[in-house]
């Protein structure tokens, strides 16, 4: 049964986690790079087709103003997302998936 709108489950709390790693870290986030994000680190969303459940986390977290999207300048196709005020101020609801992706990178020697 799908949750409530407006509501937050653990796969937006990990599209969040992805975003604000990559806002902390320099790195842009779009729907493909957070897709394989999802992937890698998650193990969710495996095939192709999946990328579209993607998009529909990210619409759902424009419309409670936990991020915001950005269209890409000159002709790139790609839409980049950002975290809000309120979505940083949510950090600690998604602060467990954050660890997990700064714990899933190669430590420097």
């Amino acid at each position: 049964m799908p949750k409530p709108a407006g509501t937050c489950g653990a796969t937006k709390m990990k599209i969040m986690a992805i975003i604000c790693y990559n806002s902390e870290n320099g790195h842009e986030s779009y729907g493909y790079s957070i897709w394989q994000t999802l992937k890698e680190h998650f193990h969710m969303y495996i095939t192709d087709d999946d990328i579209r459940n993607v998009y529909h986390h990210l619409n759902g977290l424009r419309e409670v103003n936990l991020i915001s999207r950005e269209d890409a300048l000159s002709g790139d196709m790609r839409c980049f997302y950002n975290m809000t005020e309120q979505g940083f101020a949510s950090k600690e609801k998604y602060r467990q998936y954050l660890e997990i992706l700064y714990e899933s990178q190669p430590k420097a020697p």
